[in-house]
């Protein structure tokens, strides 16, 4: 490899340490089986996102892991419990790539540091978890499934991850790996309305959530510490409720991005600090 090139590596495991276990090799393409040596090519250094997505395509290339799978797996459920039209449990996801772009603007734009907890309401079989700690060193993962068939099929990806024993060198201290905590069981049951651990970073999928489920997000939202981001897909958090009063959340940008059906919005919110 070049001196360029190894400057390039450098700066890479820098910026995303989760990927300094990683081997790579100038020649090899990407590993497509099951190896715990993730082989990736020197063409992709200089984008970070698609050099993410090549480590995450390396734990997940199986189909059964696809979000493909889990659309059927949510289908199906849905028609085995009586639910088929239930537009609140449909199933879409937003894609590796997009969630690799996402992390990279609350990191760099907003300073988010090392460590904390992230979870996904609505979490499927937790993929988008699973780039999310690619992206960034959080201690902790946790995803809430309703669907016990998703929240299976999230806990088989969980193994997947173990398998290729993915890990995060702490700054100054010994190698860790991140903790994933995946919960089956309803968001509007969450009785204090406040999620423990504290979330840093909240993703939502909640383009079919209806109004009850949504208020029920917004409730938990509020209730979050300062500071914390939330990632909406579709629908952005309340900033002014219905009376005028100002939520405490704010909006810091709202984008495009793909997903498993195409391109929508992304609203990127933050829990607005004391002093603000």
């Amino acid at each position: 490899m070049s001196a360029a090139g190894l400057a390039d590596l450098f700066s890479l495991y820098s910026a995303f340490p989760l990927l300094a276990s990683a081997s790579f090799s100038a020649d090899s393409p990407a590993s497509s089986g099951s190896s715990t040596s993730l082989s990736l090519t020197t063409d992709s250094l200089s984008t970070e996102p698609a050099l993410l997505l090549k480590a995450f395509s390396s734990i997940f290339s199986d189909n059964e892991s696809s979000w493909e799978a889990a659309q059927t797996i949510s289908r199906n459920a849905r028609e085995e419990i009586g639910l088929p039209n239930t537009a609140s449990l449909g199933y879409g996801e937003i894609l590796p790539e997009s969630v690799f772009t996402i992390m990279c603007e609350i990191k760099d734009v907003h300073g988010l540091e090392r460590g904390g907890v992230v979870y996904d309401l609505g979490s499927g079989s937790g993929r988008v978890l699973f780039a999310a700690c690619l992206a960034h060193d959080f201690r902790l993962s946790k995803g809430i499934e309703f669907i016990e068939s998703l929240h299976n099929a999230a806990l088989r990806n969980k193994n997947r991850w173990e398998e290729h024993d993915v890990v995060t060198p702490e700054e100054g201290g010994p190698v860790d790996r991140v903790e994933f905590d995946f919960l089956k069981g309803d968001i509007t049951k969450i009785t204090s309305r406040a999620l423990s651990p504290a979330p840093t970073v909240l993703f939502c999928h909640a383009t079919l959530f209806d109004d009850d489920l949504f208020d029920c997000v917004q409730v938990i939202s509020e209730n979050c510490n300062p500071g914390t981001f939330f990632v909406m897909i579709t629908k952005p958090l309340r900033t002014v409720n219905s009376t005028g009063m100002v939520t405490g959340i704010e909006t810091l940008s709202y984008k495009q991005y793909r997903m498993s059906w195409g391109h929508t919005t992304v609203y990127l919110q933050r829990r607005m600090k004391t002093n603000e």
